[in-house]
């Protein structure tokens, strides 16, 4: 069953963002079978006072997602990113089913 990892932030460095993050994350996204289906810097605000960057992402399964994240080779990736944003939120879940 497919599952959604859903990350926001705030980037403060959108030129390192853009010119070394994003490269160095695609290779691991098409090794893990992520599909990118939402991502914008400044996406629009409908309610509070949430960070203004999205991603939307759509892995095979849960485990694909942990086992991006928990990757040894991402890892430095992964602290550029934390480096590079703030107010950073992220939150797995599972494909809805209807229920019956």
């Amino acid at each position: 069953m497919s599952a959604y990892f859903i990350l926001t932030q705030t980037i403060t460095d959108p030129q390192r963002y853009s010119n070394e993050y994003i490269p160095g994350v695609m290779p691991f996204l098409a090794k893990y079978k992520a599909d990118v289906l939402a991502a914008d810097f400044e996406a629009t605000p409908l309610q509070g006072d949430p960070a203004r960057g999205v991603v939307v992402l759509r892995f095979p399964s849960e485990q694909a997602i942990r086992d991006l994240l928990d990757d040894p080779a991402y890892q430095p990736l992964k602290k550029l990113r934390l480096s590079i944003t703030v107010n950073a939120s992220a939150v797995m879940a599972p494909e809805f089913k209807m229920p019956g």
